[in-house]
Parts: structure tokens; sequence; C-alpha cells
């Protein structure tokens, strides 16, 4: 079998960071070769020693960081190909995105606009109804209570709405 040593490093790079204690020290039960090969790249220090950790270097240390997490942490930006609706489908996280929800004025259903950098925008049918949302400090947005209907909308500036009977609700 021929084994890219250069991926097998990196993977061990990756738990070397993963068993990280005392700042810099990681649990060295890896492979010897590997373990060379680090050394030899200046990323941990000579391993040859009767300690049952070695010590990572600065650049391994940040190496060692950037390996765990190329290798196995999650990342938002990637996607996958999952069945959906029985249909093979590409599914990226949502985790993190930022958007307007919005109701369609022709049939009332919910969507979620996310915009681009450059404007333009992706209208997303939101088919989850227990979604987590958070109104960004930035948004103009208000609650109001209209009777005993509680309501989310724009911010009163947004809306043009005057001030009534002298301006501000006391209450509970």
């Amino acid at each position: 079998m021929n084994i890219d040593t250069e991926r097998v490093d990196a993977a061990i790079l990756g738990l070397l960071y993963l068993t990280l204690h005392e700042e810099r020290r990681a649990w060295k039960s890896f492979d010897w070769d590997a373990m060379g090969r680090l050394h030899a790249k200046g990323l941990i220090y000579d391993p040859v020693n009767k300690a049952k950790s070695v010590t990572l270097t600065e650049q391994g240390l940040k190496a060692a960081e950037d390996a765990f997490r190329e290798q196995f942490a999650r990342h938002p930006d990637r996607s996958d190909v999952v069945q959906y609706g029985g249909v093979a489908v590409e599914a990226r996280p949502a985790a993190g995105a930022r958007g307007v929800l919005c109701r369609s004025f022709a049939d009332g259903l919910p969507f979620f606009r996310v915009y681009a950098a450059d404007g333009s925008f992706t209208d997303y049918a939101v088919r989850h109804e227990e979604l987590s949302v958070t109104i960004d400090l930035e948004a103009e947005a208000a609650f109001y209570m209209l009777g005993d209907a509680p309501i989310l909308d724009h911010s009163p500036r947004v809306l043009g709405l005057p001030q009534a009977d002298g301006g501000r609700a006391t209450g509970a």
C-alpha cells in the first residue's frame, strides 16, 4: 500500500493538539517514524526520551491547531450531499447565517432571505417551525402589544409612527 505520509503526519499533529496539556505537551504514543518526521520538520522537540509526552515548538503548536481544525472540526462552509425528500441535494449548515425572516404576500408562507455581499439574495422556504431566531442589535425592529396581540414589526422610526399621548409608556 502506498501511504501518504503528509496526511498521516497532519492527522497525528491534529491528535497531538487534541491531547495538549501544560500548554505545549502532548502524549506521544504514535508511530515513531511519524514522530521523527514531525521532529525533522521542526514541529516537535526530540521525541526520543523517557517522557511519555512530547513538546511542540511554537511553529508546531500553530500547525497542530491548524491540522486539528482541518481534520476534526466541523466546517460551517462545507456541504454534504444527502437524501432530502427522496432527492440527492447539497446540505450546508445554516448556523450563524444572517438574513431576514419574511412572509410571502402570495401565499402567506414564511421564508428566510439571505443577502450576499454584492446585494443579491436567496430566499429559503422555511420548513422547520421551531428555529431559534436572534434579532440583531442593529435591527430596526420592535415588539408591540395591540390589545392582547403581541406583534413583532419594524421599529416606529422605520414605520414612521408618531408618538401617542405624551410619548413614553410606563408599565410593568
